[in-house]
Parts: structure tokens; sequence; C-alpha cells
């Protein structure tokens, strides 16, 4: 199984002065490489307000 975790920065600033970012996590198919993982944050990114800063694609492992 994998995930897609896609971090956007808001633009906005918290009362401490640190950036305010949104996380958005998305369940994607097996074959889902880093290529395409970044095409689809890419894409997601260009249809919001705000700023792509950080993309991981996760791969969960069950072992039990």
């Amino acid at each position: 199984m994998k995930q897609l975790r896609i971090v956007y920065n808001t633009g906005e600033l918290s009362e401490t002065g640190r950036a305010i970012v949104r996380r958005n996590n998305i369940d994607v198919e097996d074959s889902v490489d880093s290529t395409k993982a970044l095409q689809i944050s890419q894409l997601l990114g260009s249809l919001t307000n705000y700023t792509v800063q950080e993309v991981y694609l996760i791969v969960t492992t069950q072992v039990m």
C-alpha cells in the first residue's frame, strides 16, 4: 500500500512567525513511483491557492 503526502505552504504565518502548512494524504496505487508522485502533486498543486512545499511517497509494508 502506498500513500502520497503533500505538504502545502498556505502563505500565512502563525503568531510565532512560523509558516502555516496543510497536509493532505492520498492513497495511491502500488504502481506509483517517485516520478508519478511528483506529477500528481504538481497537478493537485495547480488546483489550489497554496504552494506545494514537500511531497512524500509513503510505502507501508505489513509484516504480520
